[in-house]
């Protein structure tokens, strides 16, 4: 981990990792994703699939709080569909 540098989470999935640091940096929090997935393996070897999400120390809080947000908003497809 960068000095620095927090783990905000530890997901499975580089794509998801993806999508979640996508999000934080839109709304103005720096992320960086560190993963030591081998890519060489056709299925998840243990530990070698964690894929860590780290945001700067002082931007932890900010950051589990726009997860939670975006946790309890409805997706706009949910929206769609209920009308």
């Amino acid at each position: 981990m960068a000095d620095g540098w927090e783990i905000l989470e530890v997901l499975s999935s580089e794509e998801e990792a993806a999508v979640i640091c996508g999000y934080l940096e839109s709304q103005g929090v720096p992320c960086q994703v560190e993963s030591v997935h081998s890519h060489g393996f056709a299925f998840a070897v243990g530990g070698l699939s964690n894929v860590r999400i780290e945001v700067p120390t002082d931007r932890v809080e900010e950051a589990r709080r726009l997860l939670a947000e975006r946790e309890r908003t409805p997706a706009l497809a949910d929206d769609v569909e209920g009308s």
